[in-house]
């Protein structure tokens, strides 16, 4: 259902949907319901997806955390 995103794609658009939520909650919501529920709900859906949405599957080339090129003879010297 989603595409595979990068660990940053899923921070960007789990901050994008957690904005829009809480101004969803304040304008429909936040007359019946105080706006700290709707933001713990938000945070935890936020969570959530940055857990558990699909990551890249490395098969393309694609790395996720670390990019740095590696070096000859296996070890890194600065």
């Amino acid at each position: 259902m989603f595409p595979r995103l990068k660990l940053s794609d899923r921070i960007t658009w789990a901050v994008l949907v957690w904005i829009f939520f809480n101004l969803l909650w304040l304008k429909f919501l936040e007359a019946f319901i105080p706006l700290g529920v709707g933001t713990a709900i938000a945070t935890l859906g936020a969570v959530a997806f940055i857990l558990f949405a699909p990551r890249p599957d490395g098969k393309n080339g694609e790395e996720e955390e670390s990019e740095a090129p590696k070096t000859e003879g296996g070890t890194d010297r600065g």
